[in-house]
């Protein structure tokens, strides 16, 4: 409603209040038109306070994905929620073998006390959003690099171990996100060093620690799916010894009705 309300709303979408849908305006023909005329729209509406969510804005573009799986437009990060497109990720287990046999350890962040989203709570050793058309692997590199300080030559050895699916639930509705999961092994005496400030420091914890953590709610939610993921494919989670594992399962692989990258002849 408050999109629609906007002076110059309706050069952007074509918009049918009876069944609360938007569509970009068949004058807009390419990704950059698109693009640039949702930009002004937002800007405009972050100058008049119409959503809260922008007062968050990040400088950062997400794609949008139409019917053909090609991105139409790109929209700041800040107002992907507030549109309910698919948003796309990447989450990195930093894992430490101790060569003995056992389970490994696994790195964990605690986010800055400064972060917009989730202050102060616990993460994966680097996790980001992808953004400004870049790839997976890319964004990989890119997020060891500006969270944790870790060289590429180590962030290419990243092993990608599929995806995690879901839908987040917020008081601006429901946002379908997909996290591209990822599993890093470390060398022994390799330690991550916060580099951007978002992230406040390090922790090297035994699984039985992090799930502790992951019990007692400090882990950001995402976050937590994605050790849960971990534990369900390392096999430290087993139908054995989890009642509600086959749910947990159907749940973290959420199957979403939207359009992504890679996906024609679906």
């Amino acid at each position: 409603k408050a999109c629609a309300e906007q002076e110059h709303a309706q050069a952007v979408f074509d918009i049918d209040h009876a069944a609360r849908t938007l569509r970009f305006s068949a004058a807009l023909t390419g990704k950059e038109s698109r693009s640039q005329a949702v930009a002004r729209l937002l800007d405009s509406m972050r100058a008049k306070q119409s959503w809260a969510s922008l007062s968050k804005w990040r400088g950062e573009l997400y794609p949008i994905y139409g019917d053909d799986f090609e991105v139409v437009a790109m929209v700041e990060r800040a107002a992907s929620y507030n549109f309910g497109i698919r948003t796309f990720g990447v989450h990195v287990n930093g894992i430490v073998r101790d060569g003995a046999g056992g389970w490994p350890r696994m790195w964990v962040a605690k986010r800055a006390a400064t972060k917009q989203t989730w202050p102060g709570y616990l993460d994966q050793i680097v996790a980001g959003g992808i953004g400004n058309g870049m790839g997976a692997a890319e964004s990989v590199v890119k997020e060891c690099s500006e969270e944790g300080g870790i060289p590429e030559h180590l962030a290419l050895g990243a092993r990608a171990a599929g995806t995690i699916q879901y839908f987040t639930r917020s008081e601006l509705g429901l946002q379908p996100e997909t996290q591209y999961v990822y599993d890093l092994e470390l060398p022994q005496g390799f330690v991550p060093q916060p580099t951007d400030g978002e992230v406040q420091e390090f922790y090297l914890w035994t699984l039985d620690q992090v799930v502790d953590a992951v019990r007692q709610g400090l882990f950001k939610p995402n976050c937590a799916v994605c050790i849960v993921d971990f534990l369900i494919r390392h096999g430290h989670l087993t139908p054995e010894n989890e009642p509600d594992y086959l749910a947990i399962v159907d749940n973290i692989h959420c199957p979403l009705p939207f359009p992504g990258p890679g996906m024609a002849g679906l």
